[in-house]
């Protein structure tokens, strides 16, 4: 706004000029010439400025629809947030920053979480090769895959508690200090990604949400912390090759590090995070009216060799399938069928601890999705729907945006879990259903 009211002063004033200075020299025409030639000279002397800034202000506020017995209260999500995003063009490189200083009324803190403090560019300073590759160095978000909030090749940190509280979905991608090298080929493009200390998932720990107990035989909630002995203080590693063939891209991952999740646990019971491996493929391709994707990922538990040890988490092999169309006008729908298979089933069920509470062989879910566009774009209904036909569970949202100017927007809307038994992935979320709504003001 402020750039914008300055260009326009500044434009009223040349303006101002030019007509006084054509209206004293109207009985000469090459004079009028002289009049323009100094206004070309006054563009041609202003220079844009490397440096560009914004942000937004927002007050947001979540509210439990039912009693959550493990926990005391009844409020999902209060935040006042500020998010201050810069950018400095140098001749051939960029440094940016995104950060947010928001008081989280849930837990009664005031946090601060940098979401970008990197350095990004090409490498023709090596010479030509270096030519072929881009850079991006430091605090960031990365994503990739081609699931809709399922992910089978992105082992990316994620925050879960952000995403059930009904915060913007921008917060899902958790960031992560890392190093991206992207190389660009005429027959393959990479992407190779070092993050130099493990990053894991912001998961459902029990500051906000309860979540099941196999122990208890319930949920429970305490604010549980894994040990610093229990968290890898060694690096990860990610990897993707991707090519196009005519309209079809085809992807290969891997990756090299840790579950994101502290599913293991140490001989004392305390949780841990264990070794994993990930290989996988995607490929996407029109089809019909709509894009259809696929997606596989063999999650290969590097301390798990034949399913005996209960204490770690079995390998997995994960695939997705999917289909996304334009309905009708300004109306999307998709559809996702997802499917995990746990290896050396019979083994786990032999020594599980918990046996009755063991996860299916095969677990099957299906998403479906509406997205509509009305008001000239200005108002986004979105409709999701997770529903697992072996869990007999599921987890539904809403959200409905409304921006009918730039300056502002208003967000509202629901997470919604059901399911028949308690221990379940999204069962296990019942009481933690809830509404919300946000008002956010760019600047």
């Amino acid at each position: 706004m402020r750039r914008f009211l300055l260009t326009l002063a500044i434009t009223s004033v040349t303006l101002l000029y030019l007509s006084q200075t054509v209206a004293q020299e109207t009985q000469t025409s090459g004079d009028e010439w002289d009049a323009w030639e100094e206004f070309d000279e006054f563009e041609q002397s202003e220079e844009v400025s490397p440096f560009t800034w914004a942000g937004f202000a927002e007050v947001a506020a979540g509210q439990r629809v039912q009693t959550d017995p493990a926990l005391p209260g009844a409020t999902t999500l209060r935040d006042l947030r500020l998010q201050l995003q810069a950018d400095y063009t140098l001749d051939t490189s960029t440094l940016a920053f995104r950060g947010d200083i928001y008081y989280d009324g849930v837990v009664d803190s005031l946090e601060v979480q940098i979401r970008e403090a990197l350095w990004q560019g090409n490498l023709a300073f090596l010479g030509q090769w270096g030519a072929a590759f881009d850079a991006k160095i430091g605090q960031q978000v990365l994503t990739w895959g081609k699931g809709d909030y399922l992910f089978l090749n992105d082992m990316f940190p994620k925050d879960y508690q952000s995403f059930f509280a009904g915060r913007d979905d921008e917060y899902l991608k958790a960031p992560g200090l890392s190093a991206r090298l992207s190389g660009y080929f005429d027959w393959v493009s990479v992407d190779l990604v070092l993050t130099p200390q493990f990053e894991p998932d912001n998961g459902i720990t029990g500051e906000y949400f309860s979540f099941f107990n196999p122990q208890l035989a319930g949920n429970i909630a305490p604010a549980f912390e894994v040990t610093a002995d229990n968290q890898p203080d060694n690096p990860e590693w990610a990897a993707r090759a991707y090519h196009t063939i005519g309209q079809t891209e085809v992807a290969l991952y891997g990756y090299h590090g840790y579950n994101k999740t502290p599913e293991a646990v140490d001989e004392s019971g305390l949780p841990r995070y264990s070794r994993l491996n990930v290989w996988g493929a995607s490929v996407e391709t029109p089809l019909w009216q709509g894009l259809a994707k696929a997606e596989y990922a063999y999650h290969d538990a590097r301390e798990e060799a034949d399913g005996s040890n209960p204490l770690v988490p079995n390998s997995q092999h994960r695939l997705l399938l999917g289909y996304e169309q334009e309905l009708v006008a300004n109306l999307t729908g998709s559809v996702q069928w997802y499917t995990e298979q746990i290896s050396n089933y019979d083994k786990l069920l032999t020594t599980s601890l918990w046996p009755q509470f063991a996860p299916q062989r095969r677990r099957h879910v299906i998403t479906t999705q509406l997205v509509y566009r009305t008001l000239r774009q200005s108002l986004t209904l979105n409709w999701f729907n997770f529903h697992s036909t072996t869990d007999r569970d599921g987890y539904m949202r809403f959200r409905a945006s409304y921006s009918p100017v730039d300056q502002w927007q208003l967000n509202s809307g629901f997470n919604w879990f059901y399911g028949d038994e308690a221990h379940t992935f999204y069962s296990q979320f019942r009481d933690a259903s809830n509404v919300y709504a946000s008002f956010r003001y760019f600047y």
